[in-house]
């Protein structure tokens, strides 16, 4: 058992998402249903699940991101000094690599999975300005300090200490750039992204 990353793409700004980040008990209400689950059957939705779906894109749903459970190398790899600078978890919450990555934001307080982790969400403009980031990363300037015996040594989740540099390097870049892409589809969608891990 692990824990994966996912996310939605939908809009922040509508009347019933702005409503289940307000409201705990719509939130909870919504959890538990479409969009956000798969529909039981026979059951009746509540009003905020159909309103909720209204505003849904087409083809919208839940989209696993980083398949071998790499977002926290990820993380690291967009800043190993900063990584290996944080002293706290605010600080690290705060840090632009661990916002590109889980989210620019709570998305609310009340929201978590069903592992207790808080959602996350990013809007439109924080999702273009990651993309750009990750797209002129100093590719060359960031291998040099990327190390999985660090990695390892700092707790980094999901590190084999046993795996070389260059084929972790590889492998988390490759994972870091599809969700980028992931991002880029989200933007010029113009929809915004709530993230969270399971």
């Amino acid at each position: 058992m692990g824990i994966d990353m996912e996310s939605i793409a939908l809009p922040l700004g509508t009347d019933p998402v702005r409503a289940i980040r307000a409201d705990p008990v719509l939130w909870e209400l919504a959890s538990e249903q479409p969009p956000f689950c798969q529909p039981w059957a026979g059951e009746t939705l509540p009003d905020i699940s159909r309103e909720l779906l209204a505003v849904l894109p087409a083809g919208a749903g839940w989209v696993h991101s980083f398949g071998d459970r790499s977002f926290e190398q990820a993380e690291y790899l967009l800043d190993p000094k900063g990584y290996r600078a944080t002293r706290t978890w605010e600080e690290r919450e705060r840090s632009m690599a661990y916002r590109i990555v889980h989210g620019d934001e709570v998305f609310a307080e009340h929201a978590t999975s069903g592992q207790g982790f808080r959602w996350r969400c990013s809007g439109t403009a924080f999702l273009a300005a990651a993309v750009e980031r990750i797209d002129r990363l100093d590719v060359v300037a960031v291998r040099r300090e990327f190390s999985v015996v660090e990695m390892s040594e700092l707790g980094v989740y999901k590190v084999h200490a046993e795996e070389e540099d260059d084929q972790a390097f590889a492998r988390v870049l490759a994972g870091l750039r599809a969700f980028a892409d992931h991002c880029r589809m989200v933007v010029a969608r113009e929809l915004d992204l709530i993230i969270t891990l399971y």
